[in-house]
């Protein structure tokens, strides 16, 4: 095994480097397809490890290809630095092994991602980690707990699958006040619509995967904040082997060079149909966070620039309607996450609790018969009409 004690700190793009300042002139970041790198000599070597040269040593400290995807990604958050893993869960698992031990206390914010909470209740049961998850996903959920000393706060912005956008003010205030690190998982809002440093998250997560790739391509995750804590974590990530390949650091780069124009057209496109659902009998409700009848929609306005490519609602006819509204369409494919250019769709108890089954998806917060869409590229009169025949079908 090839080890360094200085390489993590030789890892990054120097700061007078641009986006296209890359090997041989090239426009498009070239892929590393490397596993290590050579040096010249070991007087090279040496200066090297004492600080006095830059480059990279092994990949699975760092590569070029990964730095200029990590500092897209920094520049797209106004972030000081960025740090990549090989999936967005294990950038969430990452960042919570960083944070917490034996004792720390640890609140989840209402509704996660399902395996968010999965691998947090794990902490809990095997490292003795306190766990508390509130019932809503509101900042007033928060004063129900106990008092006490708080680790982290972890929310998501929206949440998945309802799209709640709690207030940050609040929650800033609340971590703050506890001397609790606030997380904020913003996959479902990209930075193009929310970055959550700027309303004072000491962190933020993506899972790659999903919008900042957007092309259902590559598996990723990222985090984003300040430098000190970064290092930290690209220090851990060397040491727990789950850094990116250069391969799919390459996609994710070319991914998020789209992202703006993509997430754009997809909350447009989104909140059509989330209007035009809202004026169909088939539907009990619609969750958008762009629509008036959305409990936080104030708040969103206020700390989003759009509503995002995710929408999910509930049908009159409970379960069997939405497997029979999923069946029927045509546009939109049957396959879990979103994000995508590719329209998805899913019964969400079905898609992700099929092992909880119905009240187990409902004790998780999940109505079931509850339909996730994640909107694409395709024309929206053509997801409306798609839509409109799907629902004459139940």
């Amino acid at each position: 095994m090839n080890d360094s004690p200085k390489v993590q700190r030789k890892n990054s793009v120097p700061e007078n480097r641009t986006e296209h300042n890359h090997s041989d002139s090239s426009l498009a970041p070239p892929i590393f397809q490397t596993a290590t790198f050579t040096f010249e000599s070991t007087k090279k070597l040496a200066s090297y490890h004492v600080g006095e040269s830059t480059g990279f040593f092994y990949t699975r400290y760092g590569n070029p290809t990964l730095a200029a995807a990590e500092a897209r990604l920094s520049r797209l958050e106004g972030a000081e630095a960025s740090t990549l893993y090989a999936s967005g869960m294990a950038a969430i698992s990452s960042v919570f092994f960083s944070l917490l031990g034996t004792g720390a206390r640890l609140v989840l914010l209402g509704e996660t991602y399902r395996h968010t909470q999965d691998f947090a209740s794990g902490l809990h049961s095997r490292y003795g980690v306190n766990l508390n998850i509130t019932s809503e996903n509101t900042p007033e959920a928060l004063e129900s707990l106990e008092e006490g000393p708080v680790r982290v706060l972890f929310v998501e912005i929206p949440s998945n699958p309802t799209l709640r956008v709690p207030n940050m003010a609040q929650l800033t205030k609340w971590a703050q006040d506890r001397g609790a690190k606030l997380i904020v998982d913003s996959t479902i809002a990209s930075p193009i619509l929310f970055r959550p440093l700027e309303h004072g998250a000491d962190l933020v997560i993506h899972s790659a995967t999903k919008f900042l790739g957007g092309h259902n391509d590559l598996l990723a995750g990222g985090v984003s904040g300040s430098k000190p804590i970064i290092d930290a974590l690209t220090e851990q990530r060397a040491l727990l082997g789950t850094i990116l390949s250069p391969h799919t650091a390459y996609l994710l780069d070319r991914g998020m060079k789209t992202l703006g124009v993509r997430v754009e057209r997809q909350s447009a496109t989104a909140l059509r149909l989330a209007e035009f659902l809202c004026g169909c009998k088939q539907v009990k409700k619609v969750h958008y966070p762009g629509l008036k009848s959305h409990p936080d929609h104030q708040t969103a306005r206020t700390q989003m620039k759009a509503f995002g490519g995710l929408l999910s609602f509930e049908l009159e006819g409970g379960p069997e309607a939405a497997d029979r509204l999923v069946d029927s369409l045509q546009v939109p494919l049957l396959a879990a996450g979103f994000g995508g250019t590719e329209s998805q769709v899913e019964h969400h108890a079905l898609m992700a609790y099929a092992d909880l089954g119905l009240e187990g998806a409902r004790a998780r917060g999940v109505p079931p018969g509850l339909v996730r869409y994640s909107v694409g590229l395709e024309d929206s009169e053509i997801l409306r009409d798609d839509l409109a025949d799907g629902l004459k079908c139940i």
